[in-house]
């Protein structure tokens, strides 16, 4: 899926603005025992849990080039342990670009990405877990307008996979493992390279929170 979706996001143009989101409504028992709430444990809440994947794909829309400015979004909720339960944030590059995440482990599932091109906007509902484990759909809508009717609507796009994600994750790993065991080759820098980057906005996430919303710069890490 995200092959395709990624030929969709050059198609259209140029990524101005991403929107992404990740949240999970979770039970008592979560809020009061799960490891990602305790400080010593998995201290990064719900920015280090499902924050992760609304940072990654800002950053997959972009290329995975870091944000000039991270900034914490007021609203930031603390359990008593200072553990992240819900925050949002904002991204901004040096050309105009931005993007907007949230995540939370108090609202309704959603898992969803709006990017907004110069030349159409791309939507996908489901991208972390898809609805179905082989099939999953996503919207574009390109060169559109305000005429009547609408000079285009949105167009639903699918696609199928033999095999569920997870099953494709532990097979490019083994090929990964493959390579350097079988023949010698140097480890693929692509993953390490992205989820550097990923834990970057991560950390600068959390810095801005603890600095009540302050900029922090990204530049030179």
């Amino acid at each position: 899926m995200w092959l395709l979706l990624l030929l969709k996001v050059f198609l259209i143009g140029h990524a101005l603005q991403i929107h992404s989101c990740f949240s999970l409504a979770v039970d008592e028992d979560f809020l009061k025992n799960d490891i990602r709430v305790k400080p010593n444990l998995d201290g990064l809440g719900a920015l280090g849990d499902l924050g992760w994947y609304a940072i990654r794909a800002a950053l997959f829309a972009n290329n995975f080039e870091l944000p000039k400015i991270v900034a914490a979004s007021p609203g930031t909720v603390l359990n008593e342990a200072g553990v992240i339960l819900s925050c949002g944030a904002s991204l901004s590059w040096e050309d105009g670009r931005t993007a907007s995440i949230y995540c939370s482990f108090l609202a309704n599932v959603g898992m969803e990405i709006t990017a907004v091109g110069t030349n159409g906007t791309l939507c996908v509902q489901d991208f972390v877990i898809p609805f179905e484990e082989t099939h999953a759909t996503f919207t574009t809508c390109l060169k559109s307008g305000f005429n009547d009717p609408w000079v285009s609507r949105p167009t639903e796009h699918s696609v199928k996979t033999e095999i569920p994600q997870e099953a494709c994750m532990v097979r490019e790993f083994a090929r990964l493992v493959g390579e350097i065991k079988n023949k010698g080759a140097e480890p693929d820098g692509f993953w390490p390279n992205i989820s550097r980057k990923t834990q970057l906005v991560v950390d600068a996430i959390k810095e801005s929170v603890d600095k009540n919303c302050q900029q922090i710069s990204l530049s030179g890490r």
